[in-house]
């Protein structure tokens, strides 16, 4: 063999080795997930049927409304603020969710729309105090 090759050879063992030692290590921490996982997490056959019983009842409190904003559906599992979103008028609406859940800021939404920053900002603030007004009449049972 050549020096070139000689040294070639060389750098080919060098990583296989090094795959070897990678893949060792990474089957070492994955059994050690699963084992820390094991130690910690309990089968739901495991609860009394009492807890049970109360899981499902507080799940089927929560009734998701969806929203469509740019051509995503957006889910809010709260039933409360779902209730709350849907009172608000539509372009109010598609604001706060594009703000909130999207991420948007105001002069982005504002580019979507056609309109400057501070009505942008105006009518989120305008939408999110008639949303805590609703949210608090439905706690108070007005």
């Amino acid at each position: 063999m050549t020096e070139k090759e000689d040294k070639e050879d060389k750098i080919v063992r060098q990583f296989v080795l090094y795959c070897h030692a990678a893949l060792k290590y990474e089957k070492l921490n994955y059994y050690n997930e699963r084992r820390h996982r094991l130690e910690r997490e309990a089968h739901i056959d495991t609860f009394p049927g009492k807890l049970l019983g109360m899981a499902g009842s507080l799940f089927d409190t929560y009734h998701a409304g969806y929203f469509h904003v740019m051509g995503y559906e957006i889910g809010i599992v709260d039933g409360d603020l779902a209730q709350a979103l849907r009172e608000l008028p539509d372009r109010s609406r598609q604001i706060v969710l594009l703000y909130y859940i999207i991420g948007l800021n105001d002069r982005e939404i504002g580019e979507i729309y056609g309109m400057p920053r501070p009505t942008v900002c105006a009518y989120r603030n305008s939408a999110i105090r008639k949303m805590r007004q609703d949210m608090e009449a439905l706690h108070d049972g007005r």
